[in-house]
This record gives C-alpha cells, sequence and structure tokens, in this order.
C-alpha cells in the first residue's frame, strides 16, 4: 500500500509539467503538419494526395475521436513515466534513467550519435511490437483503436487505446536505463519522433520523386509506406526505415508503384477506399 500511495503522489506531482510538456509536444507536432499539409499547402499538395480525403461528414468525426484518444495517450504517458521512475527508484534507491546535463560529459558527436542511436532503436522496437500488436490474439486489445483511422490524418499520430499507448512508452524507460542521453538530444530526439509520426499520417507524399526507389534514400521510409499500412492492415510495418520490412518480406509488393502514382512519376490510379 506504501508503494501504490508514494507512486500516486509522484504522478500527481508529475502531472502538471507532464501534461504540458506531452500536450506541447503533439500540438507542435500533430497540429503543426496538420496546419502545413491540411490548411496552408493543401492546394500544393492536391496532386500529392495519397488516396482519396475523407468526406467531410466524417472527416472532423474522425480528428475528434483521435484527439480524444491522444489526449488519453497523453495522460497514460505521464503516468507511466511517473511510475516507471518512482518503481525504479524504490528498486535501486536512485534513478536508473541516464539522462545528463553536461555537455562535456560525453561531447557534442556523442550527444547527435546518442539521437542516431534512438533512432534506430525505436524503428527496431516498434517493428517488432507493431507486429506483434497485428497477430489475431493482440489486435483488438492492442491496436484496433489506431486502425479505426483507416484514411489518417495528422492527429492519428497518437490515437491509441491505453495498452498500446503504455508498449510505445516503455521503450523510454528501456532506452534510458541503457544508454545515456544529454537533456537536449531528448527533446530532439522526441520532437523528431512526434514530427515524423504526424507526417506519416498526414495522407500526402511530401517526399521528391525517385525516393523510394534510390538505394540509399529507399531505406527512409516515405508517407505511403505507412499510408498503405493503414489501407491494408497490415505489411509496412516499419516507423523510420524500411530496412526490417525488406528483411522480413513484409513490405507490400505494390509500395513502389503506389509512391510513384503519389509523386506523378507513373499515370496514377485513384485509389478510391477512403
Amino acid at each position: 500500500m506504501e508503494f501504490l500511495s508514494g507512486a500516486f503522489i509522484s504522478f500527481i506531482n508529475n502531472l502538471p509539467e507532464g501534461l504540458q510538456i506531452e500536450g506541447l509536444r503533439y500540438l507542435m507536432g500533430a497540429g503543426g503538419v496538420f496546419l502545413l499539409t491540411w490548411v496552408v499547402f493543401a492546394s500544393a499538395l492536391s496532386n500529392r494526395r495519397i488516396r482519396n480525403p475523407i468526406p467531410a461528414d466524417r472527416r472532423y468525426q474522425q480528428i475528434l475521436r483521435e484527439v480524444r484518444h491522444s489526449g488519453i495517450t497523453i495522460f497514460v504517458f505521464v503516468f507511466a513515466y511517473s511510475f516507471t521512475e518512482y518503481a525504479l527508484f524504490q528498486i535501486w534507491g536512485t534513478s536508473v534513467f541516464k539522462i545528463y546535463a553536461d555537455v562535456s560529459t560525453y561531447g557534442w558527436a556523442y550527444l547527435i550519435f546518442s539521437v542516431l542511436l534512438w533512432t534506430i532503436g525505436l524503428d527496431t522496437y516498434f517493428y517488432w511490437t507493431h507486429r506483434m500488436m497485428h497477430h489475431k490474439k493482440f489486435y483488438r486489445f492492442f491496436h484496433l483503436t489506431h486502425h479505426r483511422s483507416h484514411n489518417p490524418t495528422p492527429f492519428t499520430a497518437y490515437s491509441f487505446a491505453p495498452p498500446e499507448a503504455v508498449l510505445v512508452y516503455l521503450f523510454v524507460p528501456l532506452f534510458f536505463s541503457l544508454v545515456p542521453m544529454h537533456e537536449v538530444a531528448f527533446v530532439a530526439a522526441m520532437l523528431l519522433q512526434i514530427i515524423r509520426n504526424a507526417l506519416a499520417h498526414c495522407g500526402y507524399e511530401v517526399f521528391p520523386k525517385g525516393w523510394a526507389r534510390h538505394p540509399i534514400l529507399g531505406l527512409f521510409a516515405t508517407v505511403s509506406h505507412h499510408d498503405m499500412h493503414h489501407e491494408k492492415s497490415n505489411g509496412n510495418y516499419g516507423f523510420y526505415f524500411t530496412v526490417w520490412d525488406r528483411l522480413m518480406g513484409t513490405e507490400h509488393s505494390h509500395y513502389l508503384e503506389r509512391f510513384d502514382q503519389a509523386t506523378g512519376n507513373i499515370t496514377p490510379e485513384i485509389v478510391q477506399r477512403a
């Protein structure tokens, strides 16, 4: 009982700052990408729409649902952070999160490298947990809420059921208990994550022609890559990269053609499914 009361007090103490930080990050990422792709540059990107847009009568209902679920996700993130930090402190008597404030501790080169290491680690973690959530035994419990957005918007980024939000969060303590990371690097990595996440769900192909077929650039996943995942509800499980999908044979066979259609490299076939 003492442990639970302590964990609850830790959560309450962290709640205001945590909601402010996570809420602002979500607003900057999902809201910023929505503003740029769906409002400011909507006309310029009209020929880059991957699938037909969501009908107007359903569009705002979907966005409201996504924002509501995203709010719950943010709350879960704050709770999970408070609980794990308190629990690990109780076990080891000190914080096991290797976050440091002085750049000179490891230098600038390591600071930049740690963001790259985070990106590679997160992509690997995401691929395998993502595939697990698509297993028929786990799909409804973890991932069905996210896939209710069959034709996603930038606000789909954090539209999770609470169990999926917990699973997504668990990468943070796992990484920070193993890898030292500067505060600035952490902020940069988290901003990169939400912006990349929102872009992957924006529905417009923002990557240039030829990107997906380039031997190096093609290793970085495009918007079309993840959009096909939502359309088909399987395959293309990667987040930042296409590497794991290619190695494991889970990349959709028509991904490159879909990317070419979205970028105008070939005559587009309008995808009717919304």
